[in-house]
């Protein structure tokens, strides 16, 4: 045997021993130390969004294909979330809207792997930009922690009125109430895992409508008519991590769309299923933030909700 193989193969049998003598240090993650860092920088992103509605003139606007519109207020409250949790969680993976949209072009399929992954946060810096561009406050912040594609810390903060949902796996959903500057907050009330009396007929519904028109946004509104005549009302307030809040709250009694993306659904989705709401897909199978469509009501609520979609998926 030559001298440059047999060094060469020491090298590989060196690099073997040290692989293997190697410890993986396993990454351990704290829930409530996580649910904090999320409601620390929910708030500071919307302290951000706040200060930016006030000068809307100045935002710059984009247009994203099929995904709506950004501002640089939607950049900067991203850009704030994501260097907090890289600086505590720097081997974590991050799915955030508008770097999302650059990377994989908003193309659920596109970064579907990241069920399989271990930790992974979802962000939504500002859910509800047409709201937000338009002076209205119906808008939130949404941040949650994703375990194997499930999630298990959610916070979601309305910055004009200073709601914050925020649900731990396992341990229920709570609601506290900031003071304007943020600098104060409300005792946390619980959000109670209860059924509903109600019948659809009794019941006031909150949806919205797939960005892309066409054939799919045909068959929604078809659906929305139905449930129009079924139901006491529907609104449609934009803003669908808000809407499953306060579906979680009891404001609204039911909540379905299709074509949303996991950062609109991941945090909220947590919140009213920690809250006892029942969330599935439109065929009933149960929830996770990389589903097309999105259904949630109490029981029994939701067993009749279901049972006017058909096949829609």
């Amino acid at each position: 045997m030559s001298s440059w193989k047999r060094n060469n193969q020491s090298i590989r049998i060196a690099m073997k021993e040290m692989k293997a003598n190697t410890k993986v240090k396993k990454v351990v993650v704290k829930k409530e130390e996580a649910l904090k860092l999320a409601m620390d920088l929910g708030v500071k992103a919307s302290k951000l969004l706040l200060e930016k509605q006030k000068k809307l003139s100045s935002l710059k606007i984009t247009t994203k294909v099929a995904q709506g519109i950004a501002s640089n207020a939607d950049i900067e409250s991203e850009k704030l979330v994501i260097d907090g949790i890289k600086k505590k969680y720097p081997e974590h993976f991050i799915l955030a809207e508008e770097s999302a949209y650059k990377e994989y072009m908003g193309e659920m399929n596109r970064y579907k792997f990241l069920k399989e992954k271990e930790w992974v946060w979802i962000i939504d810096p500002l859910d509800g930009t047409n709201n937000f561009l338009n002076g209205l406050d119906y808008y939130g912040v949404c941040i949650s922690l994703v375990h194997f594609g499930e999630p298990v810390v959610g916070v979601v903060i309305r910055p004009t009125n200073g709601d914050c949902f925020y649900a731990i796996k396992g341990k229920g959903t709570k609601l506290i109430n900031f003071s304007k500057d943020f600098k104060k907050k409300s005792r946390p009330i619980s959000l109670k895992k209860t059924s509903t009396k109600k019948a659809l007929s009794d019941s006031l519904l909150v949806t919205g409508f797939a960005t892309e028109k066409g054939p799919v946004f045909d068959q929604e509104f078809d659906l929305f008519k139905k449930l129009m005549g079924k139901s006491r009302g529907i609104r449609r307030m934009g803003s669908a991590a808000l809407d499953l809040c306060y579906v979680a709250r009891g404001v609204f009694d039911c909540f379905w769309e299709r074509g949303l993306a996991a950062w609109d659904v991941s945090a909220a989705g947590l919140i009213c299923l920690e809250a006892g709401v029942l969330v599935t897909d439109y065929d009933g199978q149960k929830f996770h933030p990389f589903q097309a469509t999105i259904a949630a009501a109490r029981a029994p609520l939701h067993k009749e909700l279901l049972s006017l979609f058909g096949n829609r998926l």
